[in-house]
């Protein structure tokens, strides 16, 4: 689809691929191009939709570089962007089946949390590593963190920017399942279609709508006040 993002669909499953030669910044151009393969995938009427990163890195999160330029608008966006991304992911009309290739950092470890079923390999790191940095987590990213996490790994990992991998990531919640890294995209693709042979796709909407009722509303306040958290520089 684009330099950044490709796009496969075969037996009922749209296989979206991000590989930006370096670690799947989450910039404005990244975002754009995963939406338009999600669009592509709901044009389709893909029953299941797997999100991989390339043999590097899931993705290293936010780019840098906006924050950095000193425009507030569009470091605003990105942040925007990349919560409306988790949004669409944790509510999209089919499975989302996340292939972990690698690292998982920042808004790549959020976006990883916002899949159905999520696969990783031993060394794919899940860290939202904001404090270590100098950043505020938004209470967006808190409550994808919130929702998806143990609430031990929920305090360890915000206020710590604690590192999870292997079975200690399974067990937090940041993932589900690990198999060895040349199996990560194989197994994903597997879940995938044993989910779009089995899986009812209204039932599976609506189910997973009521489930995360409470947490789609609290990630929606925080993309809402993202405006004012920004600018009071919380």
């Amino acid at each position: 689809m684009t330099d950044s993002v490709s796009y496969e669909f075969a037996d009922s499953v749209a296989t979206i691929t991000l590989d930006d030669g370096k670690v799947n910044v989450l910039g404005p151009t990244m975002q754009t191009a995963i939406n338009g393969a999600l669009d592509r995938a709901e044009a389709d009427k893909a029953k299941a939709v797997v999100l991989a990163g390339n043999a590097r890195v899931f993705s290293g999160g936010f780019d840098l570089s906006v924050f950095q330029s000193g425009d507030a608008a569009a470091a605003l966006g990105m942040l925007s962007g990349g919560f409306e991304l988790s949004l669409r992911t944790l509510t999209f009309p089919a499975p989302v089946i996340i292939a972990a290739t690698g690292p998982a950092i920042a808004m790549g470890s959020f976006l990883l949390l916002s899949g159905d079923h999520r696969i990783g390999q031993p060394k794919s790191r899940c860290q939202a590593i904001e404090v270590a940095i100098g950043m505020t987590i938004p209470i967006s990213a808190l409550e994808i963190m919130r929702a998806r996490l143990t609430p031990a790994a929920f305090e360890r990992a915000a206020a710590l920017a604690t590192t999870f991998a292997g079975a200690d990531a399974v067990a937090a919640g940041w993932l589900d399942e690990i198999v060895d890294a040349d199996q990560v995209l194989p197994r994903a693709q597997q879940v995938a279609a044993e989910a779009a042979a089995t899986l009812h796709p209204g039932a599976h909407l609506a189910t997973k709508l009521k489930a995360r009722k409470g947490a789609l509303e609290a990630i929606q306040a925080g993309i809402d006040g993202l405006a004012e958290e920004f600018t009071l520089g919380t």
